[in-house]
């Protein structure tokens, strides 16, 4: 006889989210169990239309404590473990429904990736590793408030995690505002953790990690410096860890404190794509011209095997920084490789097309760049990358207006766009009619995208020439 598996969920004020999900997951499951934390809309009542089993559990501060509230209604042999805003589709539903068809009578804990395209503005997508298939027994239990985990606990009883090519899509990242209250909440229940377990290594860790995403960078670090001297190499979240300190210490304007942290991290942790990443930025930045382009070409390395959350990593965005370090070298045919690389990869990423119109331009090429735009015209990935390399070829011409044009209608259709107005504070400040405008363009550009080097150093610049007093 088949193992049955339970589909298991904690929802609050998800009627938005749970008919996409349950209809990805329709058929899949001889149970669903709900676990509501004090929904006021629908939710329940969309819940118990699919079939589920809906629980009410009020709400005590505390994530592990609601899914185990949903472990212990369920009566599935496997637990399979949901949030309302993922998403199955039908390739892994396939691969889902033969790995219930062939589980077997052990302790074993199957591993999947939960693919996120980041908020708007990010290009980034990351893919995340998540325990989401596990025994139901009543000893494998969640633990800790928020970023909870299973794994510990399947480990206590002798268990085995198995690695799966099954993804998930999560959609809980796309919204800038709905992330930001994210993590304000979870920075208050990492607060209640650090305050009742703060020798523990994991809280310390997602506390450090958290206020560094909140621009508590000081805190962040002295969480983190805490976190890894009380962790050990094999545990799990290590060479993440050395990750976020890095950045933390970037981010303090610390760049030799983080290329230790990064040199540091080699010894275990060789095979994490952040870290080799980033390392070759901060070799980069202080002018080491041939580390950095080793740095990136280890990451693109044929057969090379990496892990972490970006994929991006280990390909455009690898290359992207790649063909920088070129062009600086005046090695102009291989940038234009790397870059023409990178946009048959991602016809989207808007610096690459950018870097190679102003390559083709200072090359007298402006007809590559027309023929660009006409062919991204139209196509869904490239209609913004088109308008800019129109408004780049009109700043070119010196036909300010036309290019002025297009840029604010750009900006008037997306009110969160970083690039036209980058760009427009470019062409203002070439213009020379309206630096106030220019100031203006560049300071909402880098409040989009605070970390764009190039646009804080020309509004620096223009705030030196317009004067002293002004910030």
């Amino acid at each position: 006889m088949p193992l049955r598996v339970s589909l298991t969920m904690i929802v609050k004020n998800e009627e938005a989210n749970l008919p996409a999900c349950l209809d990805s997951v329709a058929g899949l499951f001889r149970e669903i169990i709900v676990v509501d934390t004090g929904s006021t809309d629908r939710s329940k009542e969309i819940a118990a239309r699919y079939g589920a089993k809906v629980f009410d559990f009020p709400w005590c501060d505390d994530f592990a404590a609601a899914r185990n509230a949903s472990l212990d209604h369920a009566t599935g042999n496997w637990i399979f473990w949901l949030d309302a805003d993922d998403r199955l589709d039908e390739e892994n539903r396939r691969k889902l429904k033969a790995l219930f068809a062939g589980l077997k009578d052990e302790n074993v804990a199957y591993v999947m990736q939960s693919v996120s395209k980041q908020c708007v503005g990010d290009d980034s997508v990351v893919a995340v590793d998540y325990a989401r298939l596990f025994r139901n027994h009543p000893e494998i239990r969640w633990q800790y408030r928020v970023h909870e985990q299973i794994l510990p606990s399947v480990r206590r009883l002798g268990g085995s995690v198995r690695s799966t090519d099954i993804f998930t899509c999560h959609m809980g990242y796309q919204d800038k505002a709905l992330h930001r209250r994210k993590l304000d909440r979870n920075l208050r229940l990492l607060e209640l953790a650090g305050a009742e377990h703060p020798k523990d290594p994991f809280i310390l860790y997602q506390l450090g990690r958290t206020q560094l995403a909140t621009g508590r960078t000081t805190e962040a670090v002295q969480h983190l410096r805490h976190a890894l001297d009380l962790s050990q190499p094999t545990d799990f979240f290590v060479r993440q860890l050395y990750g976020q300190l890095a950045r933390g210490y970037c981010q303090l304007g610390w760049p030799a404190e983080a290329l230790d942290v990064c040199r540091a991290a080699r010894v275990n942790y060789d095979d994490y794509a952040e870290l080799a990443f980033l390392e070759g930025q901060l070799l980069d930045a202080q002018g080491d011209l041939a580390g950095a382009e080793a740095c990136f070409l280890r990451l693109l390395q044929p057969g090379a095997r990496f892990v972490g959350d970006d994929s991006g990593l280990c390909g455009y965005k690898a290359r992207q920084n790649l063909a920088v370090i070129y062009y600086r070298q005046r090695r102009y045919k291989d940038a234009e490789s790397q870059w023409r690389a990178v946009v048959a990869d991602r016809p989207d990423f808007v610096p690459a097309w950018l870097s190679l119109a102003n390559l083709w331009l200072a090359q007298d090429r402006l007809a590559e760049v027309e023929e660009a735009a006409t062919r991204l015209q139209g196509k869904a990935a490239g209609t913004a990358a088109a308008a800019l390399l129109r408004a780049l070829a009109h700043m070119f011409r010196r036909d300010f207006p036309a290019a002025k044009q297009i840029l604010i209608e750009m900006i008037a259709r997306d009110q969160r766009a970083f690039w036209p107005r980058a760009l427009l504070g470019d062409l203002l400040l070439q213009e020379g009619r309206d630096l106030a405008g220019a100031e203006q363009a560049l300071r909402e550009a880098s409040s989009l995208n605070p970390d764009h080097l190039p646009t804080l150093r020309k509004l620096k610049l223009l705030l030196e020439q317009r004067g002293p007093g002004r910030k």
